[in-house]
């Protein structure tokens, strides 16, 4: 991921950022420090981890390449063939999204740009703002090529994996290993299993308080015993994967810290795609409700099925409409919910790391993934997208009526629909009503259960026995689910990603400075070629030879 330097540079610089700001006392994440002083550090880091023309080479690196190619050559770029900086965060958002089920901080869709020249103040949580908007500013000129985002992608994640060695250094202390311990495997499990409660489960550092969550756990989080057999999976593949390089002559493997820090991130990478079924739970108690496929469920049915003891559906309305997750298009039917707004939504993120969240997988990403694979191009028209959809490895029906708005899109698109604009990702909500979210037009600002806690009170428990009534006893509530629910949400209003940088702009003005070069050139020499053709028939004429001009 990086090499050696960088990763000892990276550790260096962020220990001294940390003890900066401990040695002022107070919480740490409450305490706040001058952007001056870190932008410099940071600038080190950057450029250390982007290294020599990016040359940051790994398995890693050859990972994110393959996974970002398709994407990259069908995305919106400048006169250059790169990217701006909005469709750079869309990149690495779709980029750990769809691999490990991860919203990094300050990469959310909702995500307002850091002004690093105004802003005085930069905490933990922002750091992976912070550094996007140092890449931004250096890139934002010519924008971002492939190996830049690449790097873009390389950066966060090695963040995201050095947080893994202070959790596990936790994770020693809150078990009395000493980090240079050697540790049997039931031990290591100890280890990992902390690890997971600290970094996923948001556990404390206090001994007798982890001991007692370690107790008390699957009251928390009732699927634990299922987490413990992918622990010992992960650590059971790690032990395979390194067999050869094992002692053959010890009764018992031994393990060490770096040993606890390697398995510790691939739990981390694979935590949330792992933990996805919970997800996919949740989406098949609500598609139940959904019997004419429209992607949406009566807001008296997503409560009902809570009263009913079969899942704890517990925002109130006031955080789904919040997070987009909300129809209200109809009077008539009534509230519903938004299925796949809701499943990919904050609200469902099971826990939250210091540098990212763990949310439900985007089930619309292999859809996407799908059709720039199979396009390859910004835009096409509805012949070559029918063909990529119908080609999907799963059957789609692309009724009469969805083809019709195709080309209701295509005709406002002038034939060629941009594979990442808004219109495309709403049609793709109504062929694939439960795995693609609806585009809102703007104006969300989606939260987790926690930061939704904190905008509206730590006692906030959830929608009220009062409101489940109001819904559960409303006129709307008694009426039939109807085969055109959400129609009216359908909106023939493009947005696309901003694709031009100011390179674009001097390129045009050079542009139109050669041509009007040019055109001077051609006026001068035309004047000249004039003045000569003049000159010549004065002197004919004056000799008495007429010409017919």
């Amino acid at each position: 991921m990086m090499n050696s330097k960088g990763v000892s540079l990276f550790f260096l610089v962020f220990s001294q950022w940390v003890a900066t700001v401990q040695g002022s006392g107070g919480n740490f994440l409450e305490k706040r420090i001058s952007t001056t002083h870190i932008r410099g550090q940071i600038d080190d880091v950057v450029s250390e981890v982007l290294g020599n023309g990016h040359a940051v080479e790994s398995g890693r690196i050859q990972k994110i390449r393959g996974t970002l190619a398709p994407m990259f050559r069908s995305l919106p770029k400048n006169k250059k063939g790169n990217i701006a900086a909005p469709v750079m965060r869309y990149t690495v958002r779709r980029y750990f999204s769809q691999q490990n089920a991860w919203i990094v901080n300050g990469f959310e869709p909702h995500a307002d740009v850091l002004n690093t020249s105004s802003s005085e103040d930069v905490v933990q949580a922002k750091i992976p703002e912070y550094i996007r908007s140092v890449l931004e500013e250096q890139f934002s000129h010519d924008g971002f090529a492939f190996e830049d985002t690449v790097a873009m992608v390389a950066a966060v994640e090695r963040l995201a994996f050095d947080e893994v060695v202070k959790n596990i250094e936790k994770a020693f202390y809150l078990n009395d290993f000493d980090v240079t311990a050697s540790l049997t495997k039931s031990q290591l499990m100890d280890v990992v299993t902390s690890y997971l409660m600290i970094e996923m489960l948001e556990g404390t550092d206090n001994k007798s308080m982890h001991q007692t969550d370690k107790e008390q756990i699957r009251e928390r989080y009732p699927h634990w015993d299922a987490t413990c057999t992918f622990l010992l999976d992960v650590v059971g593949s790690d032990m395979f994967e390194r067999r050869d390089i094992a002692n053959p002559f010890v009764e018992e493997e031994t393990f060490k810290f770096e040993d606890a820090v390697r398995m510790s991130e691939s739990v981390s990478e694979k935590f949330g795609t792992w933990s996805n079924h919970e997800c996919r739970e949740m989406r098949d108690i609500l598609t139940q409700y959904d019997i004419h496929n429209t992607g949406r469920v009566k807001i008296s049915d997503f409560y009902r099925s809570t009263a009913e003891g079969v899942w704890q559906f517990l925002e109130p309305t006031q955080f789904l409409r919040q997070n987009g997750a909300l129809d209200e298009s109809s009077s008539y039917l009534g509230p519903q919910v938004i299925i796949a707004n809701y499943i990919a939504g904050m609200s469902n993120c099971i826990t939250s790391a210091p540098y990212y969240s763990i949310c439900c997988l985007n089930d619309c990403d292999q859809v996407y993934q799908h059709l720039e694979d199979r396009i390859g191009a910004r835009s096409a028209n509805t012949s070559q997208i029918m063909a990529a959809v119908e080609s999907l490895p799963q059957y789609v029906n692309v009724t009469n009526r969805l083809h019709a708005k195709l080309d209701a899109i295509a005709t406002v698109s002038n034939g060629q629909v941009p594979l990442h604009g808004r219109l495309m990702a709403q049609w793709l909500h109504f062929v694939f009503p439960h795995e693609c979210p609806y585009p809102h037009m703007g104006g969300l600002n989606p939260k987790t259960q926690e930061q939704w806690r904190a905008q509206v009170g730590e006692d906030a428990e959830g929608v009220t026995p009062e409101e489940v009534e109001q819904h559960l006893e409303a006129e709307s509530s008694r009426r039939e689910a109807s085969p055109d629910a959400g129609e009216g949400m359908w909106l023939l209003h493009e947005m696309v990603m901003e694709s031009s940088t100011p390179s674009d702009a001097e390129a045009s003005m050079l542009k139109t400075l050669r041509m009007a070069t040019m055109l001077s050139i051609v006026i001068c020499f035309g004047f000249l070629v004039a003045k000569e053709l003049n000159r010549i028939i004065s002197r004919e004429v004056k000799k008495g030879v007429e010409y017919d001009v």
